[in-house]
């Protein structure tokens, strides 16, 4: 035991005198090299921090087409919004028909952005609108071949599992959509699925996407949610006609205040038992 001490109180010694150097050696100098070169070098610090950020935004040795094509996105946003709700026994899926490109050039008034797949499945998308063409055909001819082998129409629970798999499988190069779907399931309630552009799925009651969802959720917060009233306060009972009003006044509220989003309210109403019936009602076209 007694080697055992002796090393254990060299070595605590040791540790005492290296905290003894740290602190009256190493920091001390440290503190009069800050004191004699440290405004000179952090000034210099920063102007090669800012010379290097505008040599990585426009290399010099670049020639003028290599500028032009590093600047090249393979994604264009041409705007608009989406949203659904879903109720017992229906779903309602809205959208505006206006699609735009670089803020300002309205390409389109009659732009389709609601998609119905089937009796029971309708898909809302947003974003580049080649990606939301390619992603309809997709689902189309997926729900196509299901019919075909199983001689009956896919689910909306199943469909909303198929298309977060085909979204999380583009995840390297994703589709630059922001979809929605929505529909009836098996039990005959609404159903409402959201996603991002790499297929992470979530059922809601509620969802939005496009430019004006940081409008039009947090009017379906207050309005359907409930999230801004008091806990004494009585929720109204949300009935399809309810519903169809609060897509009309969400949508004509985005087109007051969002610019991307106007032209026309498209809505498309599912309920149990019931054919799928659409709607197209006018929104302010400047």
């Amino acid at each position: 035991m007694a080697p055992l001490r002796t090393v254990g109180v060299c070595i605590f010694s040791i540790c005492g005198w290296l905290c003894y150097l740290r602190l009256r050696v190493f920091i001390p100098v440290l503190i009069m090299m800050t004191e004699v070169f440290g405004m000179d070098s952090l000034k210099e610090m920063a102007q090669f921090k800012e010379t290097l950020c505008d040599v990585r935004a426009s290399p010099p040795w670049m020639t003028r087409r290599l500028k032009k094509a590093a600047e090249w996105n393979p994604y264009s946003f041409e705007g608009g919004s989406t949203a659904a709700l879903a109720g017992d026994g229906f779903a309602i899926v809205a959208s505006d028909t206006r699609m735009s490109q670089i803020e300002v050039n309205i390409l389109t008034r009659e732009a389709e952005k609601i998609h119905v797949l089937n009796n029971s499945i309708v898909l809302a998308t947003s974003g580049f609108y080649g990606d939301v063409l390619q992603l309809k055909r997709l689902l189309e001819a997926r729900l196509h071949k299901y019919r075909f082998d199983y001689r009956a129409d896919m689910t909306v629970d199943l469909c909303a599992e198929l298309l977060s798999r085909n979204l999380y499988y583009r995840r390297f190069f994703p589709y630059y959509t922001g979809s929605i779907l929505a529909g009836i399931d098996e039990n005959g309630n609404g159903a409402v699925f959201s996603y991002d552009p790499i297929g992470c799925i979530e059922r809601l009651q509620y969802s939005s996407s496009g430019a004006a969802e940081p409008i039009i959720t947090p009017f379906l917060d207050c309005q359907v949610g409930g999230v801004t009233l008091s806990d004494d306060v009585e929720k109204p009972l949300l009935t399809i006609d309810r519903a169809t009003s609060l897509m009309k006044d969400a949508f004509r509220l985005a087109a007051e205040r969002e610019f991307s989003t106007g032209d026309q309210i498209h809505l498309v109403i599912c309920e149990t038992g019931k054919p799928i019936r659409q709607l197209h009602l006018p929104l302010r076209e400047d």
